[in-house]
């Protein structure tokens, strides 16, 4: 396992930051909207906006929140209902960050995609030139994957499969300067610390190997995410040449310690 033990300097020299959020940080287990931290992540984005950052949200949690408007306790497993609260979930996800963010005088903008786009150049090229005209106006994009239409999961043939893959993707092709993640967990471990209490962090992460990737395992309830698909995120990046981030997203103002430089979670960066 190619690990790092001693902490490395972090994003205090980005400009660009894609921010991923989970459906585990903005809907709890019993599947209530945690509005609180919505709004806290609203105003450390525009916070960050206003500084002069281009920031791109990647959100998931549109199924997780339609699941409490429908009074449903358990994600379905059929496609087309979970199409069907995707569809529904997806309008409550935006209004709620509509109303949290404008409470800022922050402006946002939807963007739902799905893997299609980025196997076509001239599709691929229009979506990234109407972010960098968002961006231009000092408007955050807030981006999820459109899984309405995008229903071969099972497969993943025309699907990311989750939202860790489409921030790394997103964080490539956009150009930023890295990506950081929110999750249950405030670092990558060298083992599960709920179940190991001597688990130790890893603060830096140079290589994901397969031993790394082997000790990975778990999901929430709620989404469709773990720590794997995190790992593979990250491989992608560092072969990219971009770093990733991985922080505990409890109090999402804690991004404002990262991007001022200070050691927090774990960062994935090639050597």
């Amino acid at each position: 396992m190619q690990v790092v033990s001693e902490k490395s300097s972090a994003a205090n020299d980005w400009r660009r930051i894609v921010i991923k959020v989970g459906t585990s940080t903005i809907v709890d287990a019993s599947g209530e909207i945690k509005y609180p931290v919505i709004n806290r992540l609203s105003q450390t984005l525009t916070q960050l906006q206003k500084s002069g950052y281009d920031i791109i949200l990647v959100t998931s949690g549109a199924i997780g929140v339609a699941l409490q408007q429908m009074k449903m306790v358990k994600r379905p497993t059929d496609i087309p209902a979970q199409q069907a609260l995707a569809a529904i979930g997806q309008s409550y996800l935006m209004a709620i960050y509509n109303q949290s963010f404008a409470f800022y005088q922050q402006h946002v903008g939807q963007v739902l995609l799905t893997y299609d786009v980025f196997n076509n150049k001239q599709m691929l090229q229009h979506t990234i030139d109407a972010i960098e005209a968002m961006l231009a106006q000092h408007v955050i994009p807030i981006i999820n994957e459109n899984d309405v239409i995008a229903v071969d999961e099972l497969d993943h043939q025309h699907s990311f499969g989750d939202n860790d893959r489409l921030a790394a993707i997103v964080t490539h092709e956009t150009n930023a300067d890295g990506l950081i993640v929110l999750s249950d967990i405030d670092a990558l471990y060298t083992d599960n610390p709920y179940v190991n209490p001597t688990a130790k962090k890893i603060p830096l992460v140079t290589q994901v190997t397969p031993e790394l990737m082997a000790s990975a395992s778990g999901s929430s309830d709620l989404g469709t995410g773990g720590m794997a698909t995190k790992l593979y995120a990250a491989e992608y990046l560092i072969s990219k040449q971009r770093q990733m981030i991985l922080i505990n997203g409890k109090n999402p103002a804690t991004i404002l310690d990262v991007v001022a430089g200070k050691k927090m979670g774990t960062l994935f960066k090639g050597v």
